[in-house]
C-alpha cells in the first residue's frame, strides 16, 4: 500500500517530537522544489507510489486522481477524452503539472489533458494544495502536481512486459525497463499502445458512433553520477494520441495530441549545499478535423515552451533550510497554428523569476516564508509571498496556519485564439488563508483543513452564447477538507470528504461551473497472501452547467452520483502479476457535463511479465 500524507505538514521531526509514533521521514520534492521530510513541509501533502497504482489497476491519470482530498474531474467521455482538473474549486488551468518537478508544456489552455499522459512508466505522484506561486510562479494557484517517472536502478534493474484488454474493445501494450549500465549510469525505456473502441459520448449530436482512443507513448532517460558529489540526468519523452469524438455544431470528429518534451540537469550535493542546473523544452500540437475532409484539412494549435532553472539549498545551520533560485521561461505558438483557416499569431512572451524560501524548526514550532518576483515580459512584474507556521500541540494533535498569494497570466487561447480572443484580459490574482488540524495515532489519523481563496480577475465566459469570449470576474471560494485513514485488521480505509463554496460574484454569488459543493471518496485495499484488494467509492454532488442547445444558454443543475470501482491484483509468480478492474460497478447512469454521459460498467484484465 502507499503512504498518504493527508496531515504530514503538521508532524514534528523525530527531533523535536517526544512521541513514540514513528516520524514521517519520507522524502518528497514537490513544496520547495529539492528533497524534504515529508515531516517538514507546510501544506497537505498526498503521496500515490507506484505500489497504489497496480493495486487498484487503474489505466489514466484522471482516474487515480479523482479520489484525492480537493480534486475534481470532469472528463467528456471515455478513455482518451478532455478531463479537466478543479483543486479547491479553481479553474482548471489553476493547477501546476509537473513531470519530473518540471513544467509541461500546454500553454493554449494553460493547463495539460490529463487524459492524454500516459500512466505507464509514472513511479509516484506527489500532490500538494494550496497556492505554491511563490516557489513555482504562475499558475499554481490551486495546487501542483508532480509526475515522477521510475528512473532509477539503485534498487536493483528490471523489465516489464505488460498486456491487457477489457471492455469497449480495450487494449493494452507496454515495454518499460530500468537498468544499470555499468556501476555510475542508469537507463530507463518505456513504449507503450494504448486504444479503445469507445462509446457514442454525446448521443445528442447527431454522430451516432463510437468515439475511441489510440495512443502511442514512450520515454528513454539516462542518469550518471560522474562522483559522489556531481552527477546529470536527460531525459526524453512524448505521445501521440488520436481521439475519436462527437461535435454538437459537426465541424470536427477526429482530434490528435501530440506532445514531446526533452529536459535535462546538473546537479552538486554537498553535506549542508545542494544545487541543480535545469533545461527542458517541449511542444503540444492539437488537431481537429472531420474524417470526410481527412487530417489534411486539420487547423494546429502549435505551443512551445523553452525553460532553464538554476537551484540552490543550503541547510549549514541546525533547524534552519534556505532554498533559493531563479528561473526563466519563454512561451510560444508556433507559425502553423490555425483556426478555421485564419492565422492563429501571438507574440513570444518571456518571464524572468527569482524566489527564495527560508524554513525554521525550534522544538514544536515549524515556520516557513516564501516569495517569489516575476518579470513577465507581457504584464510586468508580479510579486508573490508566503508564511506558513506549524505548532506541536502535544505529541499526536498539531496546528498550521498559512497565508499565500499566486497569480496566473491569461493564456494565448484566451487572449489570442480568432473569434474567441480578448486582449484586454488582466492577469488573475489570489490571496489564500488556511487553517488546518490533525491527529495522528498508532492505527488512525485525522484531518480538517479550512481555507478561503479569494481570486481577483478570474477569467471565465459568462455569455449566453457558446462563442462567449472570456472576460474578468472575481470568486470567492470557501472549503473545508475532511480526511480520516484507518486500519481495521488487515483492511487499511481512506476517507475524505469536500465541501467547495466556488461563488462568482459578478454572478450573483453562484457556484461556478462544474464544481460540486460535496464530493467524498472511500478507498479499501486489503492484502491476503499474494492478492492485493481494492475497492474505491466515490460520491459526486450536484453541480451546474451551462446548455448551449438554446438561446439564451440555459444554466441546469447537473445530478449527483456515486460509483463503486472493484480491483484485484494477483502474484501468480514471483515474476507474473494479474491484475482486473471494474469501474462503475453497479451500471450508474450520469452525465459529467451537459450532454456528456459517463461510461456505463467497465472491465480491464491484465498481465505483467517481470524479468
Amino acid at each position: 500500500m502507499s503512504k498518504k500524507f493527508w496531515v504530514a505538514a503538521l508532524l514534528p521531526t523525530a527531533a523535536f517530537a517526544q512521541s513514540s509514533l514513528p516520524a514521517n521521514d519520507t522524502m518528497v520534492v514537490t513544496a520547495n522544489r529539492v528533497e524534504q521530510p515529508a515531516s517538514s513541509v507546510l501544506a497537505p501533502v498526498v503521496v500515490i507510489e507506484r505500489a497504489e497504482i497496480e493495486a487498484r489497476q487503474v489505466q489514466s491519470l484522471p482516474d487515480l486522481l479523482k479520489t484525492l482530498p480537493g480534486v475534481q474531474i470532469t472528463t467528456l467521455g471515455g478513455r482518451g477524452h478532455q478531463s479537466s482538473l478543479f483543486i479547491r474549486g479553481t479553474n482548471s488551468n489553476h493547477s501546476l503539472v509537473l513531470i519530473n518537478g518540471r513544467p509541461i508544456a500546454a500553454m493554449v489552455t494553460g493547463a495539460p489533458d490529463l487524459s492524454q499522459i500516459p500512466l505507464g512508466n509514472i513511479e509516484r505522484v506527489e500532490y500538494i494544495r494550496g497556492p505554491r506561486a511563490a516557489v513555482y510562479g504562475s499558475d499554481a494557484i490551486g495546487g501542483v502536481i508532480n509526475l515522477i517517472t521510475h528512473t532509477s536502478a539503485k534498487e536493483g534493474g528490471e523489465t516489464h512486459l505488460k498486456g491487457g484488454v477489457g471492455s469497449h474493445g480495450y487494449g493494452l501494450g507496454q515495454l518499460r525497463s530500468v537498468q544499470a549500465l555499468g556501476d555510475k549510469t542508469d537507463a530507463n525505456l518505456m513504449i507503450g499502445y494504448e486504444r479503445s473502441d469507445g462509446y457514442d459520448v454525446v448521443a445528442a449530436a447527431q454522430q451516432p458512433d463510437r468515439d475511441g482512443f489510440d495512443s502511442l507513448n514512450g520515454q528513454l532517460g539516462f542518469n550518471h553520477a560522474f562522483s559522489d558529489a556531481w552527477s546529470a540526468d536527460i531525459n526524453a519523452q512524448g505521445y501521440n494520441n488520436k481521439t475519436e469524438m462527437d461535435d454538437p455544431y459537426l465541424s470536427s470528429d477526429q482530434s490528435r495530441v501530440q506532445a514531446f518534451q526533452y529536459d535535462g540537469a546538473v546537479k552538486y550535493q554537498a553535506d549542508h549545499f545542494n544545487s541543480r542546473l535545469e533545461a527542458s523544452y517541449g511542444e503540444n500540437k492539437l488537431k481537429n478535423w472531420l474524417a470526410s475532409q481527412g487530417e489534411s484539412s486539420a487547423n494546429p494549435i502549435h505551443t512551445g515552451l523553452t525553460r532553464f532553472s538554476w537551484l540552490n539549498s543550503w541547510s549549514g545551520v541546525e533547524g534552519l533550510v534556505l532554498t533559493g533560485g531563479a528561473d526563466w521561461q519563454q512561451e510560444q505558438l508556433k507559425s502553423d497554428s490555425r483556426s478555421y483557416g485564419q492565422a492563429f499569431d501571438a507574440p513570444d512572451r518571456d518571464n524572468t523569476g527569482l524566489f527564495a524560501v527560508g524554513s525554521y524548526r525550534w522544538q514544536a514550532l515549524l515556520m516557513e516564508l516564501s516569495g517569489r518576483t516575476d518579470d513577465n515580459e507581457q504584464y510586468g512584474r508580479h510579486n508573490t509571498w508566503s508564511a506558513a507556521t506549524g505548532l506541536d500541540l502535544d505529541q499526536y494533535h498539531n496546528v498550521r496556519l498559512s497565508y499565500g498569494t499566486a497569480f496566473k497570466a491569461p493564456t494565448f487561447l484566451d487572449l489570442y485564439y480568432p473569434g474567441y480572443e480578448n486582449p484586454d484580459l488582466q492577469p488573475e490574482e489570489s490571496k489564500n488563508l488556511e487553517l488546518d488540524f490533525t491527529g495522528r495515532y498508532t492505527a488512525w489519523d485525522w484531518s480538517v483543513n479550512l481555507y478561503r481563496n479569494r481570486i481577483q480577475n478570474l477569467i471565465a465566459c459568462q455569455s449566453a452564447f457558446s462563442s462567449c469570449k472570456p472576460d474578468n470576474t472575481d470568486a470567492d471560494i470557501k472549503g473545508i477538507e475532511l480526511a480520516l485513514g484507518l486500519d481495521t485488521g488487515p483492511v487499511h480505509h481512506e476517507f475524505s470528504y469536500d465541501y467547495t463554496r466556488a461563488q462568482d460574484k459578478n454572478d450573483e454569488d453562484r457556484q461556478l461551473l462544474r464544481r460540486a459543493k460535496n464530493k467524498a471518496s472511500w478507498l479499501a485495499q486489503l492484502q491476503t497472501g499474494p492478492v492485493d484488494w481494492s475497492s474505491e467509492l466515490l460520491y459526486t454532488g450536484k453541480r451546474d452547467d451551462k446548455d448551449f442547445s438554446s438561446f439564451p444558454a440555459e444554466r441546469v443543475e447537473l445530478g449527483s452520483y456515486t460509483l463503486l470501482n472493484l480491483a484485484a491484483s494477483y502474484s501468480a509468480t514471483a515474476q507474473l502479476t494479474l491484475g482486473g478492474r471494474i469501474d462503475n460497478l453497479f451500471d450508474k447512469q450520469y452525465e459529467s457535463a451537459v450532454d456528456y454521459p459517463g461510461p456505463g460498467t467497465e472491465f480491464r484484465v491484465t498481465a505483467d511479465y517481470k524479468f
